[in-house]
């Protein structure tokens, strides 16, 4: 690999240094406007650092799991993307493209954990981390802005154009784009298989902790632009005044937006995608059912304990007890006594707050993704296609915190990218990680990229058998793991499954 490298984009020159590309533009961000091409440049940019994220409060789980500080905002320069090359020839090597998690309201592409050098250089490809709006920004809807709910998810379309476009320089092959995402990239990535614009510009998708069914529909979209203009002091008629307003302030009243619904008994998640009828036309769910994503090889999976993370890292967060678990259990299926009988004989921690946090991550995260990879794999039947769907749960735990994370949400992430001894990780994994198991999923992250499948001791998903790759030490396949409880929530969709 060449210490120095030149690239010509559509934008202008770029020189990055030992095959990492960092902070190129590939769209501005009018605010509550579709994004627009990058302004072109003259000579040569130097691509060495990263650039700004987009706006965004502090993520206190984020400093927590990592000690991770800020990273400098800016609303206009917040559009770039960071690629990684193992040359910039004509080899044409398969392309992984991340959108990375958050909750439609903070994170970025350049957080440490996701640095692809390790990643590219193992399946000798190219990866590529990207910003989009968030929050507000990204997910506001405004009657009178097209495409405004969906902001965020436009900006990773234009990403994916740029990719299009200029991936061939960097020694990547357009025609073989994985799109992959974690948690609220996930869900971006399950929405962008519906997405008219995204059709054609990425070619197989990986789904980690995220959900086909995490849109807003226009009543919601509507009610969290009422409260926030209110908080704003703006009236409906006047959302011209938002163009004027400081960044600041759009921040204070998306963080007072949030404890407010905190407060009544949510997530505190106001913002994501919209089905506005434009971008999105309908629930991502029903679009890949329907075939949307028929001929994109899929991975679908999750951790084992992904609530564990809301309920140990998150600040200030209420404690649970036996009342507040059995109305929610109650409203996440059919029958709540029997559900937490279920998760009784299947969790380690059974207090209220373990068994909130079980029931939490299988209603927002292990059974969408179920449903998603059903869902995929009956298309894929009906189209005369191979399933071409694979199942994982990733369950082995961290030892940090003197082992309360267990096998959370984002725990999967240093294993993906290989980063296990990028700074910080240790604070969220413990300390001696194993290895192997970073070679094992990243591998099968590489595989999959470059051959459409990841692996020949992967067996495919479908309905009857439910094969799941459990990704822990040792690494083993399963067939239908943890069956008690997707019987749970699956039984009125028997007839749909056979």
């Amino acid at each position: 690999m060449s210490d120095h490298m030149t690239v010509q984009t559509t934008g202008g020159t770029v020189a990055g240094r030992a095959g990492a590309f960092k902070g190129i533009p590939y769209a501005r961000p009018p605010r509550f406007g579709s994004p627009l091409p990058p302004e072109p440049w003259q000579g040569v940019r130097d691509a060495i650092e990263y650039g700004p994220v987009a706006p965004q409060n502090v993520d206190p789980i984020l400093e927590q799991m990592f000690g991770v500080a800020p990273f400098p905002v800016d609303e206009t320069g917040c559009l770039t993307l960071n690629v990684w090359t193992p040359e910039a020839d004509d080899t044409g090597r398969p392309v992984m493209v991340w959108i990375h998690g958050g909750a439609f309201i903070s994170g970025s592409g350049r957080d440490a954990v996701f640095d692809g050098t390790r990643l590219a250089a193992r399946g000798d490809m190219v990866v590529v981390t990207l910003n989009y709006r968030l929050g507000a920004f990204g997910f506001l809807q405004l009657e009178d802005r097209p495409g405004s709910g969906n902001l965020g998810l436009l900006d990773q379309v234009a990403a994916l154009e740029w990719v299009r476009a200029n991936i061939a320089a960097f020694g990547g092959d357009p025609g073989n784009v994985t799109l992959f995402g974690q948690s609220a990239g996930a869900m971006s990535v399950a929405a962008l298989l519906m997405v008219p614009a995204a059709k054609g510009l990425f070619h197989r998708a990986i789904v980690q902790s995220g959900s086909a069914e995490a849109v807003v529909d226009a009543a919601q979209a509507a009610a969290v632009t009422g409260e926030f203009l209110g908080l704003l002091g703006i009236e409906k008629s006047s959302t011209e005044r938002l163009l004027d307003l400081p960044m600041a302030e759009l921040l204070r009243a998306q963080q007072e937006l949030g404890a407010a619904m905190r407060a009544r008994g949510g997530l505190g998640l106001p913002f994501g995608p919209v089905v506005d009828g434009v971008v999105l036309t309908g629930q991502p769910l029903d679009a890949v059912r329907d075939g949307a994503a028929a001929g994109i090889p899929l991975i679908v999976g999750t951790n084992l304990e992904e609530g564990r993370m809301f309920t140990e890292l998150v600040p200030d967060a209420p404690p649970v007890g036996p009342e507040v678990l059995s109305a929610v259990a109650g409203t996440f299926f059919p029958d709540g006594a029997e559900a937490l009988e279920a998760f009784r004989c299947l969790e380690r921690d059974v207090t209220p707050s373990g068994l909130f946090a079980a029931v939490l991550g299988e209603h927002m995260f292990r059974a969408p993704g179920i449903r998603l990879a059903r869902a995929q794999e009956q298309a894929q039947m009906r189209a005369g296609l191979a399933p071409a769907v694979w199942s994982y749960l990733f369950s082995w735990p961290s030892t940090a915190m003197g082992g309360r994370l267990g096998a959370c949400h984002s725990l999967e992430l240093p294993f993906v990218f290989d980063t296990l001894g990028a700074p910080g990780t240790d604070r969220f994994t413990g300390p001696d990680a194993p290895q192997v198991l970073a070679d094992e999923i990243s591998g099968a992250w590489a595989q999959f990229a470059r051959h459409g499948t990841p692996g020949d001791d992967w067996p495919a998903y479908d309905t009857e058998s439910r094969w799941t790759r459990v990704f822990d030490v040792p690494v083993r396949a399963v067939r239908d793991p943890r069956s008690a409880l997707r019987l749970l929530w699956d039984v009125p969709r028997a007839a749909e499954a056979g």
